[in-house]
């Protein structure tokens, strides 16, 4: 064999085998330390991008142009722009270009997927599948124990204690107890890893597939059900009523949730003050993050109107919030002040306060066209990232902040888990293999 053609299978790259290893420890690590997320997307994407290179694979077709690359860099463009108006310019500026370098960074890996031979997809699948139980595994032990891992990691290495001590509990020195709330990321990167872990097992032979999948569901819903995030467990509600319209009729549904992600940004506003004028902020009965988020939601709202049109700038909202000119009420009743937070705790009403209108329909178009691309996946492998997508805005639309390092890594993350294990399906024995998997197919 030439050396040309050694190059392009690859056997030259000896970086190759480190693709399964990545599919493995970065799950697991990031269910560990969701903040290690971002350094593993950068490693992961670069392994990928280095091994289709050496491949062959021209580095023009790594990054070749598609609407939802361009409406994602048009967001990046206009977080980095809002600079000159934020009131945090450093914040909107940094901020904007993570996103344009992530997104690069997540497109260009996803197209060096495809040049991987079918030998390192089938490992890579297997290996997240693996890394995505013990990853759930850890969670659940910490959610069991109140934190008995990461107690005695603390306890030993005092820097590894959080600044913010508000969920934790220090007698004598020593961590005493933490809260179940402080391992809501660690939850919600488990649950990013559902269905990805799901589409891979699809592929799998029966038997063994169902009792797998069956397994694999249960060790990852644990955590989840046991833990305080709401959000990751209406998320997995919602993506498990997904799946089977989804299983029906794929395309339906895809075109569906693109058309509810732009509406979500068109109501989010007049949603939030209906809300609040139903007193639903008062409501015993709703959780106490709940009725928080109604006050934050009402208070942002007004505050979008004074700047409607271009926002306060990307990720400036605790700039704003600190240059406010009175202390916030509380009245009677409320479980917070009327403030904004340091963030909306919603991506369509933060991106409505920060970025304006301009960046409400740049964020609603990228959405869009990010959601429309799951047609192009094996119609087989549509179900599960509808249902991804759908758990995936659920926790935006509730939890943390847009900007946030750690989540919008894990979102790439989530993309590239999808793409690695829908790769399986692009065979035509696998096509065929698979066709009996879900009890209705999508058309």
């Amino acid at each position: 064999m030439s050396r040309s053609e050694a190059v392009h299978d690859g056997t030259s790259f000896r970086g190759g085998p480190l693709i399964p290893i990545l599919f493995f420890i970065t799950p697991l690590l990031t269910g560990i330390v969701p903040r290690l997320g971002p350094l593993l997307l950068v490693i992961l994407a670069l392994v990928l991008t280095v091994a289709a290179l050496r491949r062959g694979l021209p580095w023009r077709a790594l990054l070749e142009s598609n609407p939802a690359m361009t409406a994602l860099a048009a967001v990046a463009a206009y977080a980095m722009l809002s600079a000159i108006w934020a009131a945090e310019p450093g914040e909107a500026l940094s901020k904007g270009g993570i996103l344009l370098a992530g997104a690069l960074a997540v497109f260009a890996a996803a197209s060096a997927i495809h040049s991987l031979d079918g030998t390192q997809k089938r490992r890579a699948a297997l290996a997240f599948v693996a890394g995505a139980l013990c990853a759930a595994l850890f969670v659940t032990v910490e959610i069991a124990t109140a934190g008995v891992l990461t107690r005695t990691a603390m306890n030993a290495i005092p820097v590894l204690r959080p600044d913010n001590l508000k969920r934790v509990w220090i007698v004598d020195g020593r961590v005493a107890d933490i809260g179940l709330a402080e391992f809501n990321q660690h939850v919600a990167m488990v649950a990013f890893q559902l269905w990805p872990g799901l589409l891979a097992l699809s592929t799998w032979p029966d038997p063994r597939r169902t009792l797998l999948s069956l397994l694999f569901v249960v060790a990852l819903a644990v955590p989840i059900g046991l833990s305080q995030h709401d959000s990751s467990q209406i998320g997995l509600a919602a993506s498990l009523l997904i799946l089977p319209l989804a299983w029906f009729n794929a395309r339906a549904v895809i075109r569906g949730l693109a058309l509810v992600w732009c509406l979500s940004f068109a109501l989010v506003l007049p949603l939030d003050v209906l809300a609040y004028k139903a007193e639903l902020h008062l409501a015993n009965w709703l959780p106490k993050s709940a009725r928080a988020r109604i006050i934050i939601w009402e208070y942002t709202v007004e505050r979008v109107l004074e700047r409607p049109l271009l926002g306060v700038g990307a990720d400036s909202t605790p700039g704003a919030k600190a240059d406010a000119p009175k202390r916030p009420e509380q009245p009677e009743g409320f479980v917070q002040p009327r403030t904004t937070g340091h963030h909306a705790h919603n991506i369509f009403l933060q991106s409505w306060y920060e970025l304006g209108l301009v960046g409400a329909v740049l964020m609603a178009i990228a959405g869009a066209a990010v959601i429309l691309r799951m047609l192009l996946l094996p119609r087989l492998a549509q179900p599960y990232a509808a249902a991804a997508f759908t758990l995936l805005a659920v926790i935006a639309a509730f939890a943390w902040g847009m900007w946030q390092t750690w989540l919008m890594s894990a979102i790439g993350l989530l993309a590239l888990y999808l793409l690695m294990a829908a790769s399986l399906y692009q065979t035509p024995e696998r096509e065929n293999l698979a066709t009996q998997t879900p009890p209705l197919r999508s058309r």
